[in-house]
């Protein structure tokens, strides 16, 4: 469908779906007596019997079944994710009620000037339609929920209100029924006289449902049989020859999308947004025929655009191949128990911001030479244990360990700024384990244990992978974990535990002393980053210090006077040989002002960096 009928669609079912929100709500009052009812159906009236929202409600009735019907009449194929067959079902079902509803109450009150006030309708109703009145209700808003949610589900915004969002959709019906149940039976105890109906009453009441029963099934009825038509025309015409990379040739008449094509031959396939052009995850590579097909549409050119599509890529809910094509699906979908769950979104899959740690021992390889295996393996458990506690005491999630580190997430819930200052104050939590470690430890240890940490925050996509092997894992990439990881790399040629990017700093809304200035040049960027050391601990910056010491704020260009790690002249001259020999620069302090490259992790990792620690630890008198 062009995007204008289905824009048009959307808009009916949401006028559809407010005026039922808006009938719920007033039902839900009649918790607090009829009276509270009937007084705030009297807004509910002016808002909805005046010629505007006459028109709007009545349009909607109108045009929202038409172009649904529509929408079901261009497809191909009707194999369909279950929601889907869910979603026409109810709309095909509310009518059986609704009619009556509404003939009962507007038309027979615009016409005979019946009573359709609350304490009325409600004597009607109840006990005898009470039934078939909730089921009406439960259709209505299951129908208009589900469409709801499945359109809104693939934008960035809507992770923010889906929780919300769904505690409404749970209690605004509840709500409504306990109203409706509670009014209803006081309306059925109040002493009024019987209500009498003409045999012009009622014969108008039984035309008028006959009426719009027929006509709307009578339109269902046309829909179908044009659907039978085409599809015998179609079977009789000539075929296409499609070829699918990796899952054969097919042969079949020319008119369906690619994606329902997907569907018919149950070809693995993902379709997030059920083929409205509203993701990109059905795409497909045109690898034969794509001069023939017709150029991208509004929609779908602009979604392209978005993804920085290459060249002969196209959505395949967009295209309808009338000559010889061959296809190649880029994101396929796993055929068997778990296909439907596949085809579904993953209500946490985004792009969110989040604040990204990534954390490393030093002088691992060193340490695990020395060691024994068995002793070498408690330890790490003990420290993956130790690290885990920290992380979960400041709300954040380990996505990966990875030999001697590890990344972890914070953000997922709650603001951005609470996602920083829970990774700074869990940096310096796991500091501060390391220490104990080293204090429990240091007497088996040839080496102190020493840990770098890197923290960015800024955009990131979380979601879930699958395999049959592995089972489920949560995972995070982007841009964001690129660059943590390389704060952390950072932390051994600067001599500093932790270093944390000004954007994080920036985020958390807070000042902290001890800092050192960098300026860290980042792989794929042209301007360095700048960044924060802290030679141990992060600690919020005192009253007094909060003046002296410069802010992403507030920074003019000076560097902090106090160093990052100890300012000994033998630091500052290994840290220079360091950096001859990496090609690495570092501005920090008072060395020189220069850049740090950070080298490409696939490396072999340098652990010269630690060495000098391990001298000065020695040197210590014991704790």
């Amino acid at each position: 469908m062009s995007s204008w009928s289905r824009d048009i669609r959307f808009a009916s079912g949401l006028v559809l779906l407010f005026f039922a929100t808006t009938h719920f709500l007033n039902h839900a009052v009649g918790i607090a007596g009829l009276a509270a009812m009937e007084e705030v159906q009297e807004w509910r009236y002016w808002l909805w019997h005046s010629w505007a929202g006459t028109i709007a409600l009545y349009g909607a009735l109108v045009v929202h079944p038409f172009f649904a019907l529509l929408r079901v009449a261009q497809r191909r194929t009707f194999r369909m994710p279950v929601r889907e067959m869910l979603q026409i079902a109810l709309g095909l079902a509310i009518p059986l009620l609704l009619v009556d509803h509404i003939v009962g109450t507007r038309v027979m009150g615009a016409y005979f000037n019946q009573n359709e006030t609350y304490h009325a309708v409600l004597r009607r109703l109840w006990p005898g339609l009470a039934v078939s009145q909730t089921l009406l209700l439960l259709l209505v808003w299951l129908h208009g929920i589900i469409g709801l949610h499945f359109t809104l589900r693939t934008r960035d915004s809507y992770r923010h209100w889906r929780d919300p969002f769904l505690l409404a959709a749970i209690l605004i019906p509840v709500l409504a029924l306990i109203g409706f149940a509670v009014a209803a039976r006081e309306a059925h105890q109040m002493v009024l006289p019987a209500e009498n109906y003409s045999d012009a009453q009622i014969t108008m009441f039984n035309q008028n449902v006959t009426w719009a029963k027929r006509t709307f099934y009578g339109l269902v009825g046309c829909f179908i049989g044009f659907v039978g038509f085409r599809e015998i025309r179609v079977r009789t015409t000539r075929q296409i020859t499609v070829r699918f990379v990796g899952h054969g040739v097919r042969k079949l008449t020319p008119g369906l999308t690619v994606l329902e094509m997907f569907r018919r031959f149950g070809i693995p396939h993902a379709a997030l947004c059920g083929g409205r052009a509203r993701c990109a995850t059905c795409r497909v590579l045109v690898l034969d025929g794509g001069d023939k097909l017709p150029p991208p549409g509004a929609n779908e050119a602009k979604l392209l655009r978005r993804i920085a599509a290459p060249e002969r890529v196209r959505l395949a809910c967009q295209i309808r191949p009338r000559d010889d094509v061959q296809v190649q699906i880029l994101l396929a979908s796993r055929l068997g128990a778990t296909t439907a769950r596949n085809l579904e979104a993953d209500s946490q899959v985004g792009k969110r911001g989040l604040t990204v740690m990534v954390a490393d021992l030093r002088a691992f390889s060193a340490l695990s030479e020395r060691q024994l295996p068995q002793e070498l393996i408690g330890l790490l458990n003990r420290f993956f244990d130790e690290m885990s506690q920290a992380i979960a005491a400041h709300g954040g999630r380990i996505d990966a360990f990875y030999g001697d580190g590890f990344m972890a997430v914070f953000g997922l819930e709650g603001p951005p700024a609470r996602a920083a200052q829970a990774a700074i104050s869990a940096s310096a939590d796991i500091v501060r384990a390391v220490e104990a470690l080293n204090r429990e430890f240091g007497a088996a240890l040839p080496l102190p244990l020493r840990i770098g940490i890197g923290i960015h925050s800024g955009q990131a996509i979380t979601g879930a992978v699958e395999n049959e092997s592995l089972g489920r894992r949560e995972i995070t990439v982007g841009e964001t974990v690129m660059v943590a990881s390389q704060l952390e790399s950072a932390t051994r040629r600067v001599l500093a535990d932790v270093v944390v990017s000004e954007d994080t700093i920036r985020v958390s809304g807070r000042s902290y002393g001890g800092t050192t200035t960098l300026k860290i040049s980042i792989k794929g960027r042209e301007k360095p980053l700048t960044a924060y050391g802290f030679a141990s601990a992060p600690e919020l910056a005192r009253p007094e210090e909060e003046t002296s010491q410069d802010t992403p704020e507030s920074q003019d260009g000076r560097q902090s006077p106090e160093p990052a790690a100890a300012t000994a002249a033998d630091d500052r001259a290994i840290a220079a040989q360091q950096e001859a020999a990496a090609g690495d620069v570092v501005q920090m302090g008072d060395l020189p002002t220069e850049e740090i490259t950070v080298p490409d992790e696939s490396a072999p990792k340098k652990r010269a960096a630690s060495k000098p620690r391990a001298r000065r630890a020695a040197k210590k008198p014991e704790a």
